[in-house]
């Protein structure tokens, strides 16, 4: 009878055995669509035969990863990351300095257009006042692109605050799944944790790492340690009083690291790019213009007259400097309230001279901008196309990271993907022999009863 009972012991462990299997091809089967699950697997493992103990058993189901496959997709992601959100904010900041309406250089053309045509009958206050509106209206373009700008530049900050927010709950739950992994190397928490760290890499850039004691550390360009084991630092976008704008910085208990210069990846990178890079360009580009066009035009106007004979006057208003430009950029009130006082004539020539007005039209196609190499019109073409093309760049390296995403998806798919085809016949396999333990324990458990019974 001890015989049969131990018959019984292997006949019960071989059914719990095939059950775990069915449980683990069932469990796959249902999480085929799971994004991030890695299939799990159940190894049987034969014991030491009869008359020991014999039979079979199971460990706990290990998932199917590899760890190199998922460094390498989280530094993808810091790549996609970054390329998405610079291509991104470039086409925000190009509609912005593009404007809507007539382009900058088309005003440029349309004021020297209505001066030249002003010289042609100087005492016709209608061509004079024509010449002011649109020398008012490239004052309204640029004050608008200005404001444009720093209005976009102002949003990549608030991007930049947002991932900072975003980062530190994803650190956080990160450091909460090691802790929990010290209590259960559970499958399923592995898989959340290698989710956590691939999201966490597309908005910081950084790296992860699994050390010999199954904790995963995560640690920034530059080493700065946003999470160590079960320990989480904070990612804090603080305002510089400097910039007014956010800096970066990672906050552990008191200590404090500015990693503003060091982010090289992800998201948050690309939006300090566009920020402090592509936006400060764009900032400065229309900042020269509209100095180098007020320092120009005035030094021409103020040197002529207008038909009362006067000169000096300015058609802008004078402006501090170049930084600020832009904002700063007005006409003169006394010469907008006026036509007549629109410096059209040479000093001393008389009402109906043109020599101001030709002077003034020369400008047009004088390199009296950007230091001297190029004209206003070239000037505000180029600040336009400067970021379309950088905006063109970002888009293809996007492509490019893109595909190489969703090359890396497909080989993890092809490593811990779950394969129906495959999982059903696991299901099937476990299920048959699940059904043939049943019939060897019910076997036994007979045999077991007509012994009894015949006692």
């Amino acid at each position: 009878m001890s015989d049969l009972l131990s018959l019984l012991g292997l006949g019960s462990a071989g059914l719990l055995a095939q059950r775990s299997g069915v449980a683990v091809a069932t469990n796959n089967a249902a999480n085929v669509n799971t994004v991030g699950y890695s299939r799990q697997r159940v190894d049987l493992h034969a014991e030491i035969g009869a008359p020991e103990v014999g039979g079979v058993s199971t460990g706990n189901p290990h998932r199917i990863a590899d760890d190199l496959l998922a460094n390498r997709e989280r530094d993808a992601a810091g790549d996609l990351g970054l390329s998405k959100a610079v291509s991104q904010s470039l086409l925000d900041l190009e509609q912005s300095v593009a404007g809507t309406g007539p382009t900058l250089d088309q005003q440029i053309a349309n004021v020297f257009g209505r001066l030249n045509t002003a010289s042609a009958t100087p005492l016709d206050d209608n061509l004079r006042s024509a010449a002011l509106t649109a020398a008012r209206d490239l004052v309204s373009g640029i004050n608008q692109r200005a404001a444009a700008t720093q209005a976009i530049r102002s949003e990549f900050d608030a991007r930049v605050r947002d991932a900072a927010k975003t980062a530190t709950g994803l650190a956080a739950d990160l450091a909460k799944t090691n802790d929990a992994l010290q209590a259960k190397d559970d499958p399923v928490l592995r898989d959340r944790r290698d989710q956590d760290a691939k999201q966490l890499a597309a908005i910081v850039g950084g790296s992860a790492r699994i050390d010999p004691d199954g904790q995963m550390r995560f640690v920034l360009e530059g080493g700065a340690v946003l999470v160590d084991g079960t320990r989480a630092a904070q990612v804090q976008a603080t305002t510089d009083p400097t910039t007014h704008f956010a800096k970066v910085e990672i906050v552990d208990g008191t200590a404090r690291r500015d990693v503003t210069g060091n982010l090289q990846r992800g998201e948050m990178a690309g939006y300090l790019q566009a920020r402090d890079q592509d936006g400060a360009q764009a900032a400065n580009s229309l900042d020269q213009l509209a100095s180098d066009l007020a320092t120009s035009v005035n030094a021409i106007h103020s040197a002529n007259a207008g038909t009362d004979g006067v000169t000096g006057r300015n058609l802008f208003t004078p402006l501090a400097g170049v930084a600020g430009a832009a904002a700063a950029l007005r006409l003169d009130p006394t010469v907008a309230a006026d036509p007549r006082k629109l410096a059209l004539a040479g000093p001393g020539a008389g009402a109906g001279d043109n020599a101001g007005a030709r002077a003034l039209v020369a400008l047009k196609d004088s390199r009296i901008a950007a230091g001297g190499t190029r004209t206003l019109g070239d000037a505000a073409i180029d600040l336009v196309q400067v970021i379309g093309t950088g905006a063109a760049r970002a888009k293809d390296d996007s492509a490019r990271d893109t595909a190489l995403t969703d090359s890396l998806a497909t080989l993890r798919n092809s490593v811990s993907g779950v394969d129906l085809d495959e999982e059903l016949a696991n299901l099937s396999r476990f299920q048959h022999a699940s059904e043939a333990m049943t019939k060897f324990v019910s076997t036994v458990d007979s045999l077991l009863g007509s012994i009894i019974n015949g006692l």
